[in-house]
């Protein structure tokens, strides 16, 4: 399982990278960007906004194998 994350900046080139690996419906996680000049406290607080849909994608394998 995997999860393809990125800042707003560079959503189009993880994209363009899902499509090369066959894969183009696949979803990108997105957070804002920049996160550089953020502090230890903002960067949490993205890491939390989008912890949740990261879970997700990592145990959608699973997960449909337990329902079939």
């Amino acid at each position: 399982p995997t999860a393809n994350i990125s800042t707003t900046e560079f959503v189009a080139a993880a994209r363009i990278q899902c499509k090369n690996l066959g894969i183009p419906q696949y979803e990108v996680v997105t957070v804002p960007h920049p996160i550089v000049p953020l502090t230890k406290e903002e960067i949490w607080a993205r890491a939390d906004a989008v912890i949740d849909p990261i879970v997700a994608k990592l145990v959608a394998e699973e997960l449909q194998a337990a329902a079939s």
